[in-house]
């Protein structure tokens, strides 16, 4: 099969290849219309990037490392769950050959600029994708569109895994494991510190919870919603034992962060941890180690998902695909399994 060219596609569409050129480079000069019409085609027609491009050998190449961020619901920042990915992202780029920039996707801002000066550094585009929720999808979704000259894989969400090699943690089991757990200790009724910003990972937490509950012929006890800020956790949970609920066995907290929090307030409201309420938290950052007591958590690959988002966009790369090619030949969805593990929050007696 003869190798199709960009003087192919611009025969094709009736275009210049310099116009060509600018569309599949992603660089700024042609419509969105122009731009989407050479991307269609240039997918359906097998064109791949130059090996030059796309291989790395003989030059620096750079991995963006990009941070969606969206004010409306901020999780990121509150957590030090992407410091670690990005920890993973680095040490599988540099082993490579590859830099790392780190860039941001503002949300509600121009897209094309944005989309311009990440493409005229990148090689490849992993997104950070925490903050991505329902809201939020058709604009990540844009950008994907606009930047589908590299290959692009979304890191911690798989909403757009239709769209997009996705890379993260499967959430929904994870959850199950920490009922699972509450129930060979023979307990049974288990409440929820619920954040009230809602992504992609919790409300898959929140159906595993649901779900292991329900393979036991049980319900939830009790759900708090918190602020998802540590201060803000705090607050609540204080302001609810206040109100001297009637407090279940056990507590999940959507994550560390909030647990840590629920476990302050607890103890400053005179209720043992875990005589009184055993309380486990989710991806199981350094802080579960220094709490009093120390705090079980579903322990989340958090580096490792970070060089698999690495190695997705590297065989792209080596196989000469961008995004749309990708999506002709099929994306990847990888879910890593994850594991409880057990401290004394959580185990009475």
């Amino acid at each position: 099969m003869a190798i199709v060219t960009a003087k192919d596609i611009a025969a094709r569409l009736g275009l210049s290849p310099s116009a060509v050129s600018l569309a599949l480079n992603g660089k700024p000069g042609v419509s969105e219309r122009t731009r989407s019409q050479v991307l269609d085609l240039a997918a359906q027609l097998g064109y791949t990037l130059p090996r030059s491009a796309g291989s790395g050998e003989g030059q620096k190449r750079t991995i963006c490392f990009m941070i969606y961020v969206d004010t409306v619901v901020s999780i990121a920042e509150h957590t030090t769950f992407s410091s670690f990915v990005l920890k993973g992202v680095e040490a599988e780029a540099t082993a490579t050959g590859f830099q790392t920039v780190v860039r941001y996707l503002y949300a509600g801002k121009p897209l094309e600029r944005q989309v311009a000066n990440i493409l005229a550094e990148a090689s490849a585009i992993v997104i950070l994708g925490t903050d991505i929720t329902q809201r939020s999808v058709r604009e990540i979704a844009a950008f994907v569109d606009s930047a589908s000259t590299v290959p692009i894989v979304i890191l911690d969400n798989f909403l757009l895994s239709d769209k997009v090699d996705c890379v993260g943690n499967d959430n929904r089991a994870g959850a199950m494991l920490i009922v699972r757990h509450f129930l060979s200790q023979g307990m049974r009724s288990i409440g929820y510190f619920r954040s009230r910003q809602r992504i992609e990972p919790y409300d898959m937490r929140e159906q595993g919870i649901r779900e292991a509950l329900k393979e036991a012929n049980l319900e939830l006890h009790t759900v708090v919603d918190v602020d998802i800020a540590s201060e803000g956790a705090f607050r609540d949970v204080d302001r609810w034992l206040k109100s001297e609920p009637v407090l279940p066995e056990a507590f999940f907290a959507e994550n560390d962060v909030v647990a840590a929090a629920a476990m302050r307030a607890l103890a400053m409201n005179g209720v043992k941890v875990p005589e009184q309420v055993a309380i486990v938290g989710f991806d199981d950052i350094p802080i579960c180690t220094i709490t009093v007591p120390p705090l079980t958590s579903v322990h989340a690959y958090k580096e490792t998902i970070g060089r698999m988002a690495v190695s997705t966009v590297l065989q792209r790369l080596r196989s000469g695909q961008n995004t749309r090619a990708a999506q002709q030949v099929g994306l990847m969805k990888i879910e890593m399994s994850m594991q409880l593990r057990v401290r004394k929050s959580s185990v009475k007696g």
